[in-house]
């Protein structure tokens, strides 16, 4: 019984009408369709990539700092007075050569 209702209604409402000229509108539509718009990622592309590309390129080439400080000048003998007694001991069993006053010296 609710359909028999239903249609009852639906036949009293107004019937749908095209609007005017909608079958040349359609046609049109079928004959020339509309140019297709380009995303937005397209030219963000086209220009951004090849910007970061040289972006990247420039930073690579341009001199870096350094944080490397330079060794200290410092010869054998300076060393030799830095070590230990246990390293003047572990030196003279390796067979480093002592001088006349009984200290290291620098040559084999």
């Amino acid at each position: 019984m609710s359909n028999d209702q239903l249609w009852i209604l639906l036949g009293r409402s107004p019937r749908p009408t095209a609007p005017p000229f909608f079958a040349a509108k359609v046609a049109r539509r079928i004959a020339h369709p509309p140019k297709r718009r380009r995303s937005f990622g397209w030219p963000l592309f086209r220009w951004l990539a090849p910007a970061a590309l040289a972006a990247l390129v420039l930073l690579a080439l341009l001199p870096r700092p350094t944080t490397e400080t330079p060794a200290p000048d410092l010869t054998t003998l300076d060393l030799l007075e830095m070590l230990s007694p246990e390293d003047h001991e572990i030196l003279t069993q390796a067979g480093w050569p002592y001088n006349d006053s009984g200290a290291l010296t620098a040559g084999w």
